[in-house]
């Protein structure tokens, strides 16, 4: 079969074997799979976040060294019926299969492909039916989603909070619209780029603006919440119109949590969700005179992942403008090129068939 491999850090559109569905394994063809920021990364820092990940723990990532399919936010379709699925129905599943060494990623695997294939096997039992009337394009997008699903749950945002989520990648659109599904708010969105500025508005965010630390102080204030200690300190209780602030790091750049605790309001919780893959100073000092706090999160739960199903399921419409365009399997390495480059794309999906 046909699948887009990555062999150090390069990709080719390649000839590889079939998958054979073991036990508990569904045989299954990919409809349609989104290329994540997580890619990029994997293909332009695939020895260092290879690293990364054997540091921290994760014996079933990826040998660099070796080929890969990637592609793991995918919705595909049964073509054996196996787990109390049929034949022709359409799944997603969490990309997690259990093999001999433990959990392995789907799509970050040298033993279980991706969906930029023309087959692939899912794990049964982490598998879920998509009903009729979610689109195919829009169920491809609960991997993703589930991310923002377990990051604004981590956060501990709740009705009392004003909150900012800073880039509007899709990982920051999809923050915005789990922040707004669960009316939570007022949202500020910060992005440099004003077609991704656009989105975010039409994603829910209450005021967007281009990086601006001023403006962003400002918008705080307005909250009852000053970014300067004094200012806190002369604020009245009954003058503020949320108790704290949450903001969200989409970005996943150097610089970036430091320039957020700088706009943060004092006592608020920055949430890093961008993967920022260099080394990356803090002042921990300027932190602490802020009693700021920095949460790290990383992917999600099962829980998380159905809770996103759901979301999906329930308003499939409100998120059909996350996907701004489609590739074949062999143009996927354009599709690289194209987010890598920080244009106007938000969510791009291979149909791998």
């Amino acid at each position: 079969m046909k699948a887009m491999v990555m062999t150090e850090g390069k990709l080719a559109l390649s000839e590889i074997e079939e998958p054979v569905p073991g036990k508990g394994l569904v045989l299954t063809r990919p409809l349609a799979c989104g290329v994540c920021g997580s890619d990029l990364h994997a293909k332009d820092h695939s020895g260092h976040l290879c690293d990364l990940l054997h540091r921290a723990g994760f014996r079933g990532f990826m040998n660099p060294e070796k080929p890969v399919v990637m592609g793991h936010e995918f919705c595909c379709e049964v073509l054996e019926a196996s787990g109390g699925f049929a034949r022709g129905q359409r799944l997603v599943a969490l990309p997690f299969i259990t093999g001999p060494d433990g959990v392995e990623l789907v799509g970050y695997s040298n033993r279980y492909n991706g969906a930029f294939a023309e087959r692939m096997v899912v794990q049964a039992d982490a598998a879920m039916a998509v009903p009729d009337h979610v689109p195919t394009h829009i169920a491809a997008l609960t991997e993703p989603l589930s991310v923002a699903v377990h990051a604004v749950a981590e956060s501990g945002a709740d009705k009392d909070c004003a909150i900012a989520v800073y880039g509007c990648g899709p990982v920051g659109l999809f923050v915005i619209t789990r922040l707004k599904a669960l009316g939570l708010g007022p949202v500020l969105a910060v992005e440099p780029n004003a077609a991704r500025r656009a989105m975010a508005e039409r994603m829910g965010a209450d005021m967007v603006i281009a990086p601006d630390e001023a403006a962003a102080g400002q918008w705080f204030d307005r909250q009852g919440l000053p970014i300067g200690l004094s200012d806190t300190m002369a604020r009245a209780a009954e003058a503020k119109e949320r108790t704290r602030a949450v903001l969200f790091d989409c970005v996943g750049k150097p610089g970036m949590t430091m320039a957020i605790a700088r706009s943060a309001p004092v006592g608020a919780t920055i949430v890093t969700v961008g993967t920022c893959m260099e080394t990356d100073p803090i002042e921990p000092a300027f932190l602490l005179q802020k009693s700021l706090g920095v949460r790290f999160v990383f992917a999600y739960s099962p829980a998380d992942f159905a809770d996103a199903f759901a979301m999906v399921c329930d308003r499939p419409d409100a998120l059909a403008p996350m996907v701004t365009g489609e590739v074949g399997l062999a143009d996927v390495d354009r599709a690289f090129a194209a987010l890598s480059g920080g244009g106007e794309d938000v969510k791009l999906l291979v149909t791998p068939t």
